[in-house]
């Protein structure tokens, strides 16, 4: 994330808040950095001189309003803990701006690498890592706990991107089921 040791605190919080408001009212294509100078009542160079466009923008203020939702979990098997993570990504993202948000931040990135290398570094590595940890604690050295993780998540990004069919526990509790049962047998 750009280095804000120099920026107006007030100043930051408003471009943030004008980039979420925004992308959580009309969605990705509602945004532009004009429209969010205009809306946090600032100049469009001063949001271009602490962030190098719309998408870097938007990104931060997504993970300033995501990063309260933790899981917490206290299984100990593999199924346990994968149902934990599957239930918490539906809860967090289905029917809710942070999830409008999110996926216009996945379609985004799909155009632009740069986005898809911070949404990895800044959002998916450190909610993925300690998953990995759990379940590589659990299941041992000799499972493939990549393919594991992208077994069980790919579904339910594909259902939240579509929104074609549910996304809810049921949904999330089968995907786990089948993937630990075909996987870990």
């Amino acid at each position: 994330m750009p280095d804000a040791t120099r920026r107006n605190p007030q100043t930051h919080r408003a471009i943030l808040d004008a980039a979420w408001d925004l992308t959580a009212a009309g969605g990705w294509g509602a945004v532009s950095v004009d429209a969010i100078a205009a809306r946090a009542g600032v100049g469009k160079r001063t949001v271009y001189r602490w962030w190098p466009s719309k998408a870097a923008v938007v990104l931060e203020a997504f993970l300033d309003h995501a990063r309260a939702n933790a899981v917490t979990t206290r299984a100990t098997t593999a199924e346990g803990l994968l149902r934990a993570h599957a239930r918490h990504f539906a809860d967090l993202y289905v029917d809710t701006v942070l999830g409008r948000v999110f996926t216009g931040l996945l379609g985004a990135a799909q155009q632009d690498p740069d986005l898809a290398a911070r949404l990895d570094e800044h959002w998916f590595e450190p909610r993925r890592a300690p998953v990995r940890a759990a379940v590589r604690e659990v299941v041992g050295p000799d499972v493939d706990v990549e393919l594991l993780l992208d077994l069980v998540f790919a579904p339910l990004h594909y259902r939240l991107l579509t929104g074609r069919r549910p996304l809810d526990h049921t949904y999330a509790d089968a995907v786990v089921t089948s993937v630990v049962r075909g996987v870990l047998g």
